[in-house]
C-alpha cells in the first residue's frame, strides 16, 4: 500500500487509503466443523478507492511529510503537487470548452 503527499509551497499533507475500503474474509463452518464458504466483508478497493487526510500536518516541506508517511508504515509515498486556484480554473474552463465543441 502507498500513501500520498499532496500540497504546494509550505503546506503539504499526508493522505492514506481509507480503511473502510479494505475487505477481509470471514469463514463459515458447518456443525461438524467443516469449512463451507467464506464471506467477503467490507468494500474491496476499486478504481474509486478514496484517501483520507492524516491528522499530522500540514508540513512545511515534502521531506517532512514523506518522513511522517514512512513513520506511519507506508513504504511507497507518492508526492503530488496540487494546482493553484488559477491553474484549476483554467483547466476546468478548457475541459468545458472541449465538451461543448
Amino acid at each position: 500500500m502507498h500513501a500520498e503527499v499532496r500540497g504546494r509551497n509550505r503546506a503539504w499533507k499526508v493522505w492514506i487509503p481509507n480503511a473502510a475500503h479494505f475487505a477481509h474474509t470471514i469463514p463459515f463452518y458447518d456443525l461438524e466443523g467443516n469449512l463451507k464458504e467464506t464471506l467477503l466483508v467490507g468494500e474491496p478497493p476499486g478504481k474509486d478507492s478514496k484517501y483520507v487526510e492524516c491528522y499530522g500536518g500540514p508540513f512545511s516541506t515534502t521531506d517532512e511529510a514523506v518522513e511522517y508517511a514512512r513513520y506511519l508504515g507506508y513504504e511507497e509515498v507518492k508526492v503530488i503537487k496540487t494546482l493553484t486556484k488559477q491553474e484549476a480554473l483554467a483547466k476546468a474552463r478548457a475541459a468545458r470548452t472541449d465538451r461543448e465543441e
